[in-house]
């Protein structure tokens, strides 16, 4: 089957599959068959059509190889693009281009370095040490359980201290509006403030 040669359609079919951007179906609606979705399943599927599934394999490998990066050619690539940007007076884009080819040989070498603290690798001293830190940090009571809510109902009435002082002030000022209010519109201290004809 290998020894088969393929037909005009089939040829169309195979360029179509390796070169184009198209589903199977497409491919074989445009080599010219009349019914493309049972043609391209046959071509594609069916060991009688061995010899069109070769042809594309083949197509396929020549256009991977062509498409292929190699380390050869990123070097190449990476030189050709230097040498332009220096012959336009463009050093920045050289000098990266020059940086990369670098580390594409492995000359350069990003170097970074995480430091983690594990609990594991500390020694007991520099936990209580971090610990003391963490504490004052975020403000956070230790201790046993009526010591923490004794310092929640400290915190509580030195609140609720805060808003009865504001409510009390709230009303005193209440209280002198109202009492200028009201004398406003007291007729003897209306007639007080006319003024004298």
């Amino acid at each position: 089957m290998a020894n088969k040669k393929l037909t005009k359609k089939q040829e169309k079919f195979v360029d179509l599959m390796v070169y184009q951007d198209y589903n199977q179906t497409k491919c074989a609606h445009l080599a010219g068959y009349e019914n493309p979705t049972v043609s391209a399943t046959r071509l594609l599927n069916y060991k009688e059509y061995g010899h069109v599934q070769e042809k594309i394999r083949q197509f396929k490998a020549i256009q991977r190889t062509k498409n292929e990066i190699t380390y050869e050619g990123i070097a190449k690539k990476l030189g050709e693009i230097r040498d332009v940007a220096l012959a336009d007076g463009s050093y920045g884009p050289a000098v990266t281009a020059e940086i990369a080819r670098a580390k594409l040989a492995g000359l350069m070498v990003d170097r970074k370095e995480l430091k983690i603290h594990k609990i594991d690798s500390m020694s007991r001293n520099q936990l209580e040490i971090r610990l003391k830190e963490l504490v004052q940090e975020h403000q956070i009571v230790l201790g046993s359980a009526e010591e923490v809510k004794e310092v929640e109902e400290e915190k509580v009435s030195l609140v609720q201290k805060d808003l009865e002082e504001s409510l009390r002030e709230e009303i005193v000022e209440e209280t002198l509006n109202t009492e200028e209010y009201a004398k406003a519109l007291d007729p003897d201290s209306l007639e007080d403030n006319l003024p004298e004809e």
